[in-house]
C-alpha cells in the first residue's frame, strides 16, 4: 500500500514536470500541463496508470490549504482601501451582475435550487469568479501588472476573492438553508475573523519581532498559523480553506509575509501541482452534456464580463480602452471556482458532471486568455468603432472649460505617453523652470486618472491611443519642437519607438525628437531613422549608480543617505 502511494505521487509529478514543460514550451500556462497529466493517468479519460487517486485528493487538500492561505496574503487591506472607487464599484456590479445574469440564464437551461440540488446558485457564482492565478501570470510575463487598466483588473479580482470567502463561510449549511441558519454560519466566520485579528494586532507582532531572525523558526510558526486556523474553521463547522485564507489576510500587512510567502511558495507549488493533477483525474470522457455545458458556461464568462465590467467603467468616465481591457482580462473561469464547486461535490450539493464542466471550461478560457490578453490592444481597435456606433464615445467627459480645441493642443513640448519616466522628468522640469513652461506642454496618453492631474496642474492633455497613427495626424504638432516618448516598446501597445519616430518625423520634420529603446541595438537603429536622441534607461541608470558607488567608497555613505532621503521626503509627482 506504502509502496503503492508513493509510485501514484512519483508518476503524477513527473508526468506533470514532462507534460508542464510542453506547455511552458508552447508559450500556455503550465496549469493546462497539469490537468492534462491527471486526465492522462486518470480512470476515466486516461491510461488508468492511478490506483488510488484517493490519496492524491488528500494530498492536494494541503496544497489548497497552502493556496489559500498565500492568495490571503496577497489581501492587504489597507492597500485595498486606497484602490479607489471604480475597484469598489466595480467589484460590487461585476460579482454581483453576473451572478444575477448567471442565475436568470442557467434557470433556462433548467437547473435549480431546491430539494438538496443547489446546481443553479453554485453555477452562477462559480461562472462569476475570474482566476487570479492565469490573469497575474499572463500580465506578469508580460510587465504589465503595474498599467491602470491591471490595477482595476487586479482590484476586482480580490474583491471576487472576497465575494468568495463569504460563499466559503455559507457554503456548509445550504442544505440547512434559512435565515437563522445563514445568519449562525456568517457569525462564525465574523468570530473566526475577530479571533485572527485580534490574535494578529496583539500577538502575532510581539512573536514575529523576537523570531524573524530565525527564518526556519518563522516559517514553522507561520505554517502553524495557517493549519491552525484551518483546523479551528473545520471545528466551528467551516471549511478548512477558509480558515486558511483569514490566516493569510490576517498577516497581510506584516512586513514578514512576503517572505513567508517566498518560503512556502515551494511547498505550496508541490501540493498544488497534486490538487490540479487530481482534477484531472476527474475530468471524464466529455459526453454531450458535459461538453454543452462547458460551451455555455465560456461563453458566459466571456459576455458576462463584458456586460457587467465595461458600462460601469465607462460611466465613471474611463473611456472605451480604460473600460474594455478589464473586462476582457477577466474573461476566464476561476481556479478558486474549482475549489468551491470540489467542495460542493464532497457536500453532496451538485453532481460531478458539473465540476467536470468547469474544468473543461477552465482549460478552454485559459487557451482564449492566453490569446486575447495578450492581443487586447487589437481587439480594443477592432471593437472600438462598434462601441461608438453604439454610443459609447472613447473620450473623457470634459467640463467646457476642458474642452480641447485644436489651437489649445499647439504645444513646444509634446509627450508621447505619459507613465513613472515621464511623471519624473516632469517634476525635474517643473523644479527647474517656472510654473508657465508647463503651459507650452503637451500629454497625449489615455489613462483617466493621469489625465485629471495633469489638468490640475494646468497641463494641456489629449486623450488619445498614441499607437493609432490617426491619434497622432489629427493633432496640430506644426508649433512642437520637442517631441518625447519616454515609455519602452516593452510597455507600448499597437506600436513601438522606431514607429512612432517614423511618424513624428513625417507629421513635423523640424522637431527634436527623443525615444526611448531597452536594447543598444535597436538604439541604433533609432538613430539611423533620425532620432536626436535615443533615451536608455538602464544604460543613464548605469552612469549615475556609478558615481554613487565611488563616492560612496570616498566615504561620503552617509551624507549621500541624508541626501537621498530629504530628496524624496517631500517629493510629488504624478505618478508614484
Amino acid at each position: 500500500m506504502e509502496h503503492g502511494f508513493l509510485r501514484d505521487v512519483g508518476v503524477s509529478i513527473v508526468s506533470a514536470g514532462a507534460i508542464g514543460l510542453g506547455t511552458y514550451l508552447l508559450r500556455l500556462p503550465i496549469l493546462l500541463g497539469y490537468l492534462a497529466a491527471g486526465a492522462a493517468l486518470g480512470p476515466n479519460f486516461g491510461m488508468g496508470v492511478i490506483t488510488s487517486p484517493e490519496t492524491i485528493y488528500t494530498l492536494s487538500e494541503i496544497g489548497l490549504i497552502l493556496l489559500m492561505y498565500i492568495l490571503g496574503m496577497e489581501i492587504d487591506l489597507k492597500k485595498l482601501l486606497k484602490a479607489g472607487r471604480a475597484v469598489f464599484i466595480n467589484g460590487v456590479t461585476q460579482f454581483l451582475g453576473c451572478v444575477l445574469l448567471g442565475l436568470f440564464t442557467f434557470s433556462l437551461l433548467g437547473f435549480k435550487s431546491a430539494d438538496g440540488d443547489f446546481s443553479l446558485i453554485y453555477i452562477a457564482i462559480a461562472a462569476s469568479l475570474s482566476s487570479t492565478l492565469i490573469v497575474v501570470k499572463i500580465l506578469s510575463d508580460r510587465v504589465e501588472l503595474d498599467t491602470f487598466t491591471s490595477r482595476i483588473t487586479l482590484g476586482i479580482l480580490v474583491l471576487q476573492d472576497i465575494w468568495a470567502i463569504a460563499f466559503l463561510a455559507a457554503q456548509p449549511n445550504l442544505s440547512h438553508f434559512n435565515a437563522s441558519i445563514i445568519f449562525f454560519s456568517f457569525s462564525k466566520a465574523a468570530l473566526l475573523i475577530l479571533i485572527a485579528g485580534l490574535t494578529a494586532k496583539y500577538f502575532l507582532p510581539w512573536l514575529f519581532e523576537r523570531i524573524a531572525k530565525n527564518m526556519e523558526l518563522t516559517l514553522v510558526i507561520a505554517m502553524g498559523w495557517c493549519f491552525g486556523f484551518a483546523g479551528l474553521a473545520g471545528m466551528l463547522g467551516l471549511s478548512l480553506e477558509m480558515g486558511a485564507l483569514v490566516a493569510g489576510v490576517s498577516i497581510a500587512s506584516f512586513p514578514y509575509h512576503v517572505q513567508i510567502s517566498v518560503k512556502i511558495s515551494s511547498l505550496r507549488d508541490f501540493f498544488v501541482t497534486l490538487f490540479f493533477v487530481g482534477l484531472g483525474l476527474q475530468i471524464p470522457v466529455p459526453n454531450k452534456e458535459i461538453l454543452s455545458l462547458a460551451l455555455v458556461i465560456i461563453a458566459f464568462t466571456s459576455l458576462s464580463r463584458i456586460f457587467t465590467v465595461f458600462p460601469v467603467l465607462h460611466k465613471l468616465k474611463f473611456g472605451n480602452y480604460g473600460s474594455l481591457i478589464p473586462a476582457l482580462n477577466l474573461g476566464q473561469v476561476s481556479e478558486f471556482s474549482l475549489v468551491i464547486l470540489s467542495l460542493g461535490v464532497t457536500y453532496g450539493h451538485i453532481e460531478k458532471n458539473i465540476l467536470s464542466s468547469f474544468i473543461l471550461a477552465l482549460v478552454l478560457t485559459t487557451l482564449i486568455s492566453s490569446i486575447v490578453i495578450p492581443n487586447s490592444h487589437k481587439i480594443y481597435r477592432w471593437l472600438n468603432p462598434l462601441l461608438e456606433k453604439m454610443g459609447f464615445k472613447d473620450m473623457i467627459n470634459r467640463e467646457k472649460t476642458e474642452d480641447t480645441t485644436e489651437d489649445e493642443v499647439q504645444a513646444k513640448f509634446v509627450f508621447l505617453g505619459f507613465f513613472r519616466e515621464a511623471s519624473s522628468l516632469l517634476k525635474e522640469i517643473e523644479d527647474r523652470h517656472s510654473k508657465s513652461s508647463l503651459k507650452e506642454m503637451l500629454v497625449v496618453d489615455f489613462n483617466p486618472k493621469t489625465i485629471k492631474t495633469l489638468r490640475e496642474k494646468g497641463i494641456k492633455v489629449h486623450y488619445g491611443d498614441i499607437g493609432d497613427s490617426d491619434t497622432l495626424n489629427h493633432l496640430d504638432l506644426s508649433h512642437s519642437k520637442l517631441i518625447v516618448s519616454t515609455i519602452p516598446d516593452s510597455i507600448l501597445k499597437g506600436t513601438s519607438n522606431l514607429k512612432l519616430l517614423k511618424t513624428v518625423k513625417r507629421i513635423v520634420p523640424t522637431a527634436v525628437v527623443i525615444v526611448t529603446s531597452e536594447t543598444i541595438e535597436t538604439a541604433r537603429q533609432l538613430y539611423k531613422e533620425g532620432a536626436d536622441y535615443v533615451y536608455i534607461p538602464r544604460i543613464v541608470s548605469a552612469h549615475y549608480l556609478t558615481d554613487i558607488i565611488e563616492r560612496i567608497e570616498s566615504g561620503n555613505a552617509t551624507i549621500i543617505k541624508e541626501n537621498a532621503t530629504k530628496f524624496l521626503q517631500d517629493r510629488k509627482e504624478v505618478i508614484g
